[in-house]
């Protein structure tokens, strides 16, 4: 079963035994060419050696990958580089807790990368892949729910969370710093979202959801926020108290179950028609993408915007660059588009 991020602090430590208790190895892969591998966690792979079963080298064979993955069943070859496997004992375990603080530690150049534990026989016990944000662990549903009520942190993918509330619930009871939302048939966000205290990057894809709530910008922790939906009426200007947020994405005309006959409304008949100029309080923001509007203008506030470095507004109702942009330096790409998503560096003069 996936998760929806992996564990931290005191429920990586659970999860660490958890797993050890279950598997018979676990795998570290170095996923660079060796001459250039750093020496930063020489320290690490020396600890671990009393534990080392075995070294793989797979080569840039795509034959060579897709052979040793099946041969172990795992997901932890899925490209040529070098890879660690070791014992599974409590001493093991023990240095993989003192190492890192969470799945997502290990990674190139800290730590070899991708920890991932093998059953006995082959087979995922508990999986990542770091660079994809990808986790999971084999478990079944009833004990998935019974892990979740045992381990604070630990917040594992569900069919019961097909519902809404269960979700949130859930989302708030692991303190979650990722979620995401579709499939709701939402037509507004609850109240309860303010809870989601510790969150850092929210992707709502919804097609009904047509107003954001001022919930939503209590949630001070947001480095990330993503909204797919048909159309929006407008982004609030309460959206500067997101003074953490590095990157926005708003997409209208887009839809998360598409029926025959569905149409996507032109976007001259879109509601969101305007940025508001409190956009420019966005201190730390680094990429910002508005799709698919009958936005007509850019607030002169977004020169504000010092750590802007994407810009794009595919498909919007604006005639020509606005000039204060020229003076943005820092911005290394802009794509202000009446007719497509994508322009060429010509269109974009």
């Amino acid at each position: 079963m996936r998760l929806y991020t992996d564990p931290r602090g005191e429920a990586y430590e659970q999860v660490i035994d958890l797993a050890i208790q279950n598997s018979e190895i676990f795998v570290l892969g170095e996923k660079i060419p060796i001459d250039t591998v750093q020496t930063q966690y020489t320290s690490v792979l020396k600890a671990l050696e009393p534990y080392l079963v075995k070294t793989i080298v797979i080569q840039d064979h795509i034959d060579e990958v897709i052979q040793i993955r099946n041969m172990y069943r795992s997901s932890a070859f899925y490209t040529a580089g070098t890879y660690y496997l070791y014992r599974c004992c409590k001493e093991s375990g023990s240095l993989l807790k003192q190492m890192a603080n969470r799945l997502s530690d290990w990674i190139y150049p800290k730590l070899p990368e991708d920890l991932c534990f093998l059953k006995e026989g082959g087979g995922d016990f508990l999986y990542s892949v770091v660079h994809e944000q990808m986790y999971g662990i084999d478990v079944a549903e009833e004990e998935a729910i019974e892990l979740m009520d045992r381990i604070s942190g630990l917040f594992i993918k569900l069919k019961a969370h097909r519902n809404l509330d269960r979700l949130l619930n859930d989302a708030i009871k692991h303190k979650t710093d990722r979620l995401y939302i579709s499939g709701h048939r939402l037509t507004e966000l609850p109240e309860k979202i303010r809870y989601l205290t510790e969150l850092r990057e929210l992707e709502i894809f919804e097609q009904d959801l047509y107003r954001l709530p001022e919930e939503l910008f209590e949630l001070s922790k947001l480095e990330r926020l993503k909204i797919l939906t048909a159309d929006l009426e407008s982004i609030p200007a309460s959206i500067s108290k997101l003074k953490n947020l590095r990157e926005l994405c708003i997409q209208c005309g887009s839809s998360d179950r598409p029926a025959p006959g569905y149409r996507v409304k032109p976007k001259e008949e879109i509601s969101l028609k305007r940025i508001p100029p409190e956009m420019g309080d966005l201190e730390q923001l680094e990429q910002l993408t508005i799709q698919y509007t009958s936005i007509h203008e850019l607030p002169l506030e977004l020169e504000k915007l010092e750590h802007l470095r994407f810009l794009d507004l595919g498909m919007c109702m604006i005639d020509r660059k606005p000039d204060f942009l020229n003076g943005m330096k820092q911005l290394d790409y802009i794509n202000i588009s009446r007719d497509s998503l994508w322009e060429t560096d010509e269109s974009q003069q």
